[in-house]
């Protein structure tokens, strides 16, 4: 499954359509060799299967698309949420007594490393990577010592302590998601069922003229479309379609810059 969501469209497309593509012509000799002279009695019994077959695998194929399209959307947010909470943090540093240069150092060093190493790390699916770190720890003990300080208001304190925990969260919502996969077994419903569809319609067209190949060409092209556009959904941090870092990185010029103080 990694292999498969690692890939960029323009080698899974291919790949998906020569897999299907065989199953259609190892299926067309297959069935004109058994079949025979028995072939027309089958064409009768497939064309009425090609609605309930086409309607299964468009509802399959459209749950599952519908359901990862949801998930890499959720992980953008994600991410987004984690550029928002480091910003509420960097502000929340400037509170009078809290030590900002220490704590807004602590939090531009975790965050390139979240957007370099972390971010590798992600992609070669060590979650654990991100939030067991040094930079992190640091982090964290920073801001909970300002917090802790006498010479710190309450609501200071309270805000810090409020910036730097929804910080955590949002930092672990992301090594879940980019823990997450495409069940396999889902996976292998939606193939097994656009290979029925493929082999159903070969049935159909099995002692038609040879326009009628088109309409196999069709489903192939149909069923590995579906299948390579899933598969680009599957992983939000691989492939063609990732998780980009820029809104963190984003939070890191401004700290860098200067942008967050008093």
């Amino acid at each position: 499954m990694t292999t498969l969501t690692s890939l960029d469209w323009w080698a899974l497309f291919p790949l998906l359509f020569i897999v299907i593509a065989t199953i259609a012509v190892v299926a067309h000799f297959v069935i004109r060799r058994f079949l025979g002279h028995h072939a027309s009695r089958s064409v009768g019994h497939a064309a009425p299967l090609m609605p309930t077959l086409g309607a299964l695998f468009a509802f399959l194929s459209a749950f599952v698309i519908a359901t990862e399209w949801t998930a890499q959307s959720s992980t953008d947010s994600t991410v987004a949420h984690i550029a928002s909470a480091s910003a509420r943090l960097a502000w929340a540093s400037t509170a009078p007594g809290a030590d900002t240069f220490q704590i807004q150092k602590a939090l531009s060093t975790d965050l390139s490393y979240t957007v370099t190493i972390g971010w590798k790390r992600l992609q070669g699916g060590d979650e654990v990577g991100l939030i067991e770190t040094e930079s992190y720890r640091n982090l964290q003990k920073s801001v909970r010592d300002a917090a802790y300080s006498p010479a710190v208001s309450t609501p200071a304190s309270n805000e810090l302590l409020a910036a730097v925990d929804d910080l955590g969260a949002t930092r672990r919502d992301l090594t879940n998601a980019a823990g997450r996969t495409l069940p396999t077994l889902l996976l292998a419903v939606l193939a097994l069922s656009g290979i029925i569809l493929t082999i159903n319609s070969v049935i159909l067209v099995v002692e038609s003229p040879g326009r009628s190949s088109f309409v196999v060409l069709s489903v192939v092209l149909l069923v590995a479309f579906d299948l390579a556009l899933l598969l680009v959904l599957a992983a939000p941090f691989r492939g063609t379609l990732q998780a980009s870092p820029k809104p963190v990185e984003s939070v890191v010029r401004e700290i860098d810059s200067g942008f967050f103080t008093r």
